[in-house]
């Protein structure tokens, strides 16, 4: 490389830089002849830059090794920045090439996205597949979101937690629990980190997470996975509504950081969030069962709202909206009911069909909880260290947990949640 330069990205390139010699890197996308014109389309991971190079009868070996070079090829170029006459952008006029790292052909698939392929070869060759800008802006706008989330939980006074991921116990139980062996013992992969944002209160009284979970289910489904990642948040003090007002902050603090972020990348994945409600519509379970039998789709008092009568649902919902007050028996032990009733202060953050978050009020009083445990088929003995810290000052509290590449689908305005992950993980897919 020539000396005091260094190789520009090409977000870095700008009008400053004018006649001057660069050197840029990227993989080659195209490469077109137009007379004694060859013209490369030279991408990286921050945008497109084209480069020129011109047939010289003295020297032709540039011209004729250019030529070889297969797409998708990364290469290091030097040239001089100049505007182009027509279009006004700035291009390279190339003075060197050197392959870096060569493509071999056939590619298992296009990264260019001219020829689609399946998700599963997208999936199955990952990295390659990235290459093309619709997917790399899905992963963009995913960091930026992180980082937005983290802004927002910050900034209303949340401490960031990080809790165990190998258990002794699951916090809902033991039908989707991964078990593995633990030394001489048995262990199982969390599901989730109530049991431990709960047991936090006595301390910190608001704590926020974001991690990878694991459940063993059994689902062939656009919108569930074995491994995924949750936000969670648990505070003291806060009831169901006020838990509710901060869950659509938080959503609505995302939104509006990323249009002013991200707005090219909503652009290219065809993702508009101008249009949800002021305010996200509350419905109880019971408005919820009135309105399926309404829209004849016949349910009754007691039974679980499942994926189809949600879709029913969408037809009147079709943004974010919460549906509340469940009855007690649907929903995990720890959650609380009102007094002398059979429902829960729980909620479920929906986007039309789509599920994003569950959560409510917890249970602080041992005994009660003791009792809840019982009336869920589970053994008092396996949340013994959970249960004693009841005995300490247990202060009230809510929570929830959001399903964050859920989310990250309705975001990217995506139809399958493998789609917004880098590598998914479900019952058939252990690699990448």
């Amino acid at each position: 490389m020539e000396e005091n330069l260094r190789v520009q990205k090409f977000i870095q390139i700008n009008n400053s830089l004018e006649n001057k010699s660069v050197i840029v890197s990227g993989w080659i996308e195209d490469i077109r002849l137009i007379g004694s014109l060859m013209f490369v389309i030279l991408r990286d991971s921050s945008g497109v830059l084209q480069l020129v190079v011109k047939k010289n009868k003295i020297d032709t070996e540039l011209w004729n090794n250019i030529q070889k070079i297969p797409r998708q090829s990364i290469i290091i170029a030097n040239g001089i920045l100049c505007t182009n006459t027509q279009n006004k952008n700035l291009e390279l006029q190339v003075t060197k090439i050197q392959l870096i790292g060569k493509a071999v052909h056939p590619l298992p698939l296009d990264p260019t996205g001219r020829v689609d392929s399946g998700l599963d070869i997208k999936l199955d060759y990952r990295p390659l597949e990235l290459r093309k800008p619709e997917t790399r802006a899905v992963f963009k706008i995913r960091h930026h979101t992180l980082n937005h989330i983290r802004q927002f939980f910050n900034e209303n006074n949340f401490l960031e937690i990080n809790t165990p991921k190998i258990l002794s116990q699951g916090a809902e139980g033991g039908a989707t629990l991964f078990q593995l062996k633990y030394f001489d013992k048995y262990g199982y992969l969390a599901q989730s980190p109530q049991l431990y944002k709960e047991q936090l209160m006595l301390a910190f009284e608001r704590v926020y997470e974001i991690s990878n979970y694991f459940r063993a289910e059994k689902s062939h489904t656009t919108r569930h996975l074995n491994e995924f990642l949750s936000v969670d948040f648990e505070w003291a003090f806060q009831d169901n509504n006020t838990t509710m007002d901060l869950c659509e902050k938080l959503i609505k603090f995302i939104i509006n950081l990323l249009q002013k972020d991200c707005n090219n990348e909503l652009d290219l994945l065809n993702s508009n969030l101008n249009e949800f409600p002021s305010k996200f519509p509350r419905i109880t379970y019971n408005e919820c069962i009135d309105t399926l039998n309404q829209l004849g789709n016949k349910k009754k008092y007691g039974d679980d709202i499942t994926e189809h009568d949600l879709s029913i649902l969408g037809q009147k919902f079709d943004s974010f909206y919460f549906i509340t007050d469940w009855p007690k028996d649907i929903k995990p032990f720890y959650i609380a009911s009102y007094d002398d009733s059979s429902l829960s202060q729980s909620f479920d953050l929906q986007f039309g069909n789509i599920e994003l978050s569950s959560g409510g009020v917890r249970i602080h009083n041992r005994l009660q909880l003791e009792k809840s445990l019982l009336e869920s088929g589970l053994e008092l003995k396996n949340f013994s260290s959970h249960l004693q810290t009841f005995d300490w000052g247990m202060p009230p509290h809510s929570g929830l947990g959001l399903g964050f590449d859920r989310l990250m689908m309705v975001l990217c305005n995506r139809k399958n949640i493998r789609e917004v992950i880098l590598y998914p993980r479900d019952q058939d897919r252990l690699d990448p």
